[in-house]
């Protein structure tokens, strides 16, 4: 079975691998300094298979990268780009498949919220204890689905200590109650006709009553996906974001 689930991630990574080499690069990339493998860990009792991207060079930071509500392939081609060079800057990036914890589907319960936000943190905690990180660096990073749940994992658990949502609100579900003084940092479209800017920025605020420090970054976009050059403004944003709170090396 073991040998099932890393032949399926690594015939998936192949393909997204293919698939960012077809992108545009994004200004200031850097070459290619990282590796990535098939890994999985346990949460909640299920096998949670993932990739993690570790950088070459020393790094020390870590980031769980979740995806949105489509599932993992969906998002994957368009983040393999991104999370190399994270790692090329000396970031370890883990990118589980949160649904192996509990499929998606259309009408989410707060049972599901909870089963993945604890696919997350338990992510945080595999990350952290992977060589090279160092507990108390590990960020999450999620998109739409996943930038709600990057949010309010990082929230609830002290796994986490910085989070960044994209297209992420309360249009999701409904925010948890757990406080914490951790930095948030929302991006969101100007106009996205899924996760409304307005539930974006009432999340934003309940997070602030419950004691996160958060940064909204709205885009000049319209839409809930993005194009090429709209993810590299993106994860730019999201580095500079990650270099002031859980560092990267110079």
């Amino acid at each position: 079975m073991k040998a099932t689930l890393f032949a399926l991630l690594v015939s998936l990574a192949a393909g997204w691998a293919a698939a960012a080499q077809s992108q545009t690069p994004c200004p200031g990339d850097l070459p290619h300094a990282a590796t990535r493998e098939p890994v999985e860990y346990v949460s909640g009792g299920r096998v949670v298979r993932a990739l993690i991207y570790r950088p070459r060079l020393p790094g020390g930071a870590g980031v769980v990268l979740l995806h949105g509500a489509r599932g993992l392939a969906a998002d994957a081609p368009r983040f393999d780009a991104h999370a190399i060079q994270l790692a090329s800057r000396g970031y370890h990036v883990l990118v589980p498949n949160y649904y192996d914890a509990r499929a998606g589907q259309e009408r989410r319960t707060g049972r599901d919220l909870r089963t993945w936000r604890r696919v997350a943190a338990d992510g945080a905690t595999f990350l952290a204890a992977q060589p090279g990180v160092e507990a108390g660096r590990v960020a999450g990073w999620g998109y739409s689905l996943g930038g709600f749940l990057s949010g309010e994992a990082a929230m609830e658990s002290a796994a986490f200590t910085a989070a960044v949502s994209l297209a992420g609100g309360t249009d999701v579900g409904e925010p948890g109650r757990s406080r914490r003084g951790v930095p948030v940092l929302l991006i969101h479209a100007r106009q996205d006709p899924v996760i409304s800017p307005i539930s974006t920025r009432q999340w934003g605020e309940v997070l602030r009553r419950r004691g996160a420090d958060v940064e909204l970054l709205e885009l000049d976009w319209e839409g809930h996906g993005f194009d090429g050059p709209a993810w590299c403004a993106i994860f730019e944003a999201s580095r500079a974001f990650l270099d002031r709170t859980v560092g990267a090396p110079e």
